[in-house]
């Protein structure tokens, strides 16, 4: 771990004043989310915030309990693996499932995005990669009009994003996507004893 340390530091000290590519060169070398969170720190987020652009293909569905006491006990360890069937199945319903789904990040603060049969979603964002909080303005008319403005969290470990949203503010998106509320139904219900529960997605690139 403490060499680790030592070089992470001389990492963050050769990228700290360079440009975003160094960031993305940086990135590609810190591996593991307690690498990524050290950087994180040391760089109040900056690693975060260069490494969200580009373009990060869908893997699997994403829970994240803010309290991490939850999820190391047994009943959290149950919630989180039949949350993520029921979610699995509601995407899978309206064509998200790995190769089929992404989001794209731009440098000017716009993104696009393909989930499953929406594949021409796009709009504007803003990204706070201390507080990890994110804003996706969704543009245009329809189905994009409907899904207006969603806040949530973007978490990046190594090569990996979870983009995760409240609980109520998921189901409504994956409703208003075409899903059958029936596989939805009983995520509420299941999650109603937790606090701070975060449903959405999980990326790679």
């Amino acid at each position: 771990m403490k060499k680790l340390l030592i070089a992470l530091v001389a990492l963050v000290a050769t990228a700290t004043t360079a440009s975003a590519q160094s960031w993305g060169d940086l990135l590609k070398q810190v591996a593991g989310s307690a690498a990524t969170e050290i950087v994180d720190k040391v760089t109040s987020g900056a690693l975060s915030d260069a490494a969200l652009n580009g373009t990060w293909s869908y893997k699997k569905p994403a829970v994240k309990f803010e309290s991490e006491n939850i999820l190391s006990s047994l009943g959290g360890s149950a919630i989180e693996s039949s949350v993520t069937s029921r979610l699995e199945t509601a995407y899978n319903f309206i064509g998200i499932k790995e190769g089929a789904a992404s989001f794209t990040f731009n440098d000017d603060d716009t993104f696009t995005a393909k989930l499953g049969m929406a594949k021409n979603l796009s709009g504007t964002y803003e990204f706070d990669p201390e507080t990890h909080k994110i804003t996706l303005h969704f543009a245009g008319t329809g189905l994009m009009k409907n899904l207006g403005t969603m806040s949530g969290y973007a978490y990046i470990s190594g090569k990996e994003l979870k983009l995760v949203f409240p609980v109520t503010k998921l189901i409504n998106m994956i409703r208003t996507l075409g899903s059958k509320i029936s596989y939805l139904k009983n995520i509420s219900a299941l999650l109603e004893n937790y606090e701070n529960v975060y449903l959405g997605f999980g990326f790679a690139k």
